[in-house]
């Protein structure tokens, strides 16, 4: 079986050095390693290229998350699996390998995703617990017949760092170019529509840390937002994002309570409060 691996990048920074030396400690498993570079103005190409990448680029006026992992696909289609990741994300020894396996496992597997953690020491007690909500433990399997029981959860995925199996991925039509965030739950909400499945796998173990302030959680969730405005199909078909949303701030209120911070419960409602806006305002 062949493996690529693809990065979109847009001015990595430093620690890119660090994510490429990670992937490169799995390395033995992939065929092809790739980036897909947005204009640049760092050393983000060359680090690339000095780690055994070979390096595309598209111009940043034209980037959607679509159009990128769609030439992707395309330029790794001899490939039997393709890894998608972020460029912030760093994996551990056998992180590669343990998706490859499990997804390996279900002849209908479309896509599997892996268990995101964060580094503790740059990232605050909701982050963590934000990891935690949407990554337990225990990896899952999920098929059209759990919509009733998981809710929109049973299309939840994650491109920073997942693995599709090329033939199913040019079968739903590859990724559409004009979706611009939110793709790999587009993705999942179609594979899972036509009857393939949709892995969650707990062993496959990658940091990733975002920082998020304020202004960048309004941001996202106004990206967020707009991306179920247009693609509306997909909660009424699997389940409201508001119910699940919800859930994860009460959730979030027992942790703080459990880890004794409950100080922090009014932040965590203002949170909450400003993605909401964000959701609302898209």
């Amino acid at each position: 079986m062949k493996i690529g691996l693809a990065v979109p990048t847009y001015n990595a920074g430093e620690d890119f050095k660090d994510v490429l030396a990670a992937i490169n400690s799995n390395s033995d498993l992939l065929s092809k390693k790739i980036i897909i570079d947005s204009e640049s103005n760092d050393d983000t190409r060359l680090l690339a290229k000095n780690a055994g990448f070979t390096v595309y680029n598209i111009k940043k006026t034209e980037f959607t998350h679509g159009l990128v992992r769609n030439k992707i696909a395309k330029i790794l289609s001899d490939c039997d699996y393709i890894v998608y990741m972020t460029q912030d994300v760093f994996t551990e020894k056998n992180t590669i390998k343990n998706i490859y396996d499990y997804i390996m496992k279900y002849p209908d597997m479309a896509i599997a995703y892996g268990k995101q953690i964060v580094d503790i020491s740059k990232s605050d007690v909701f982050e963590q617990r934000d990891r935690t909500f949407n990554y337990p433990d225990e990896s899952i399997v999920k098929r059209y017949s759990d919509k009733d029981r998981l809710g929109i959860k049973t299309v939840f995925s994650s491109d920073a760092f997942a693995i599709y199996k090329t033939e199913y991925l040019m079968k739903l039509g590859n990724f559409p170019v004009d979706v611009k965030y939110s793709e790999d739950m587009y993705m999942a909400a179609l594979a899972i529509k036509h009857n393939f499945s949709v892995g969650y796998c707990a062993t496959a173990i990658v940091t990733h840390s975002h920082h998020f302030n304020l202004r960048d959680q309004f941001k996202r969730y106004r990206f967020i937002g707009r991306f179920n405005k247009e693609y509306n199909w997909i909660q009424k078909e699997f389940g409201s994002n508001e119910r699940e949303g919800i859930k994860k701030v009460f959730d979030e209120f027992k942790y703080l309570y459990s880890i004794k911070k409950i100080h922090l419960i009014p932040y965590s409602l203002l949170r909450n409060l400003i993605k909401f806006i964000g959701y609302k305002m898209a």
